[in-house]
């Protein structure tokens, strides 16, 4: 009699429900502790890279300065529309063309000294032959967490120090006419009943205090007290150190980095006009104006990321709760967005604490007097 064999069952055992579940939230639980790794290591280099580029800016700045007796370049040049309009360009309502920005005077230090070489500072920066010039990428000028510059054309994050000035953000120096600047805006800092009215009122203290406010001033063709308003290197007197020089701004550029209005090359700290006097430079803070956008104005970091591009001249990153800047001794740091409001302040000033007399024409004041 033959007994009878059991063949082995050679049918494979696959995984049960419960089994792949269990591997997928293993998977699941390892991504979830390696992807923000990941992306803040992501973040730090970029913030690296953003800390580098804006302190190549900051030092190329400063042997701008160091070429040109101490002095700063112009927040931004508006020259004579003289010879323009002799080449055929058309005749503007201010007299002055809109030239070029503070970015166009630090190419040669920044390894652009061709593009630098076929400049035409007669002209302004979007026409003739200066149009193509701007749209030439400039890795120094750009954050890699500002979409709207990393790796685009005449892309700019980074904004000039450009003191106080009235909220509104047309008063930006469109068409070269004189408006973001210490002989136009109308604060009366020693409460005597006169302000600064460009071509009609001026009050040379209510000028000097203005000045003493910010680092960087445009220079106007034909007005004497516009040119090198901006700050020598060596007159900083609340210290180099403790004095903004650049920061981001995530909507700065407005046409690309030539482009030489406050609202595109600058930043400013946006005041009440009406309510300025005295007891403003201590506390500036608490006059804060309305510009056309919102009231009040985003004046403290990261209050405007939102934008809209080349219209709001204050400090933005997207650098989590952290903007990058520069000061004015080289130095490259990030201040926090949640940062006390009137130190922010104090750091933009060069000016802003240190008595001065009123009886010199070069020398800024500070409010501090009154």
């Amino acid at each position: 009699m033959q007994s009878s064999r059991t063949k082995p069952s050679t049918k494979r055992r696959g995984f049960t429900l419960i089994e792949l579940l269990v591997v997928i939230s293993i998977i699941a639980t390892l991504m979830s502790l390696i992807l923000p790794a990941i992306q803040n290591a992501r973040e730090a280099g970029r913030r690296t890279q953003c800390l580098n580029n804006i302190r190549n800016v900051t030092l190329a700045t400063l042997n701008f300065a160091s070429a040109n007796k101490s002095r700063l370049p112009a927040l931004g040049y508006f020259p004579s529309e003289a010879t323009y309009v002799a080449a055929g360009g058309t005749a503007s309502a201010s007299g002055r063309i809109m030239g070029r920005s503070w970015a166009v005077e630090l190419l040669p230090y920044l390894d652009q000294q061709g593009t630098f070489d076929r400049w035409n500072k007669d002209i302004p920066f979007n026409d003739g032959t200066n149009a193509a010039l701007p749209d030439i990428y400039i890795e120094a000028f750009a954050c890699p967490n500002d979409d709207s510059a990393f790796q685009q054309p005449g892309g700019l994050s980074y904004v000039a120090n450009a003191g106080f000035g009235t909220a509104d953000v047309d008063i930006t120096n469109d068409a070269g006419a004189v408006q973001h600047s210490p002989v136009a805006e109308p604060f009366d800092w020693n409460g005597n009943g006169t302000v600064n009215v460009f071509g009609s009122t001026s009050d040379d203290d209510d000028r000097r205090i203005t000045q003493a406010t910010g680092v960087f001033w445009a220079e106007f063709d034909g007005v004497a007290t516009t040119r090198n308003a901006s700050a020598s290197v060596g007159k900083i007197y609340d210290g180099s150190g403790n004095t903004l020089m650049f920061g981001e701004n995530i909507n700065a550029g407005g046409t690309n980095w030539a482009d030489p209005r406050t609202r595109a090359c600058g930043f400013m700290f946006p005041l009440d006009a009406a309510s300025v006097d005295a007891t403003t430079m201590a506390n500036a803070s608490g006059f804060i104006g309305a510009d056309t956008l919102s009231t009040p104005a985003p004046a403290f970091p990261n209050e405007a990321k939102t934008g809209p591009e080349g219209v709001r001249p204050y400090l933005n990153s997207n650098h989590p709760g952290i903007v990058v800047v520069s000061f004015c001794d080289g130095a490259a740091r990030t201040i926090s967005e949640s940062i006390d409001q009137n130190v922010y302040v104090r750091l933009m000033t060069p000016d802003g604490t240190r008595l001065r007399t009123t009886s010199s024409s070069e020398d800024p004041v500070s409010a501090d007097e009154f």
